[in-house]
């Protein structure tokens, strides 16, 4: 029995190895990744729009296969369920590593201590309100679910009708995400 749980407990190693191996190696996502981060970057530089909605993906600095494709469905959702709306500004998606000391500000306002998906109402530039997507989770084995679910929850944020949102201080700015 000993020689069981020995074997499990090697086996448990190597795979937990090979995840971090697989997840430190650049993929055709993470390409991605940063071509939508660079993409969406240009939007902010001019001036954003007062009232917008701002989604963003937190993540760590070394991602997970399935931390990657939860990513790549977020950005689906936003970039192609509201297109215009990202062209002309009313509608923000950014990837932020959580992990970066120059998000740090960033992250802790919004409370994120893990991968997280945060859609965000702003209103004369302030955030009036913000919800973390934490069903995601449990539809990331859905993609068509998944798309849903966050392109229900940016719409609700459009017509100013968020669910169960988190009402912030009243003093918070929306800044803009680097």
């Amino acid at each position: 029995m000993r020689r069981f749980a020995a074997t499990i407990a090697v086996f448990s190693v190597l795979a937990l190895c090979a995840t971090v191996l697989l997840a430190a190696a650049p993929t055709k996502s993470d390409a991605s990744a940063d071509k939508g981060k660079a993409s969406t970057e240009t939007t902010t530089k001019s001036t954003p729009p007062a009232d917008r909605v701002v989604v963003m993906y937190f993540h760590r600095t070394q991602r997970c296969p399935t931390c990657r494709r939860m990513g790549g469905y977020t950005e689906e959702a936003v970039l192609k369920g509201f297109d215009d709306e990202v062209k002309n500004g009313a509608v923000e998606f950014h990837f932020i590593d959580f992990q970066d000391e120059k998000n740090a500000a960033l992250s802790e306002g919004y409370g994120v201590t893990g991968p997280t998906l945060i859609v965000a109402q702003v209103v004369d530039n302030k955030v009036k309100h913000y919800k973390s997507l934490t069903e995601i989770w449990k539809k990331n084995g859905d993609k068509a679910a998944f798309l849903k679910y966050v392109r229900d929850n940016v719409a609700a944020y459009r017509n100013g009708t968020p669910k169960a949102a988190t009402k912030p201080e009243a003093t918070r700015s929306a800044r803009s995400v680097e």
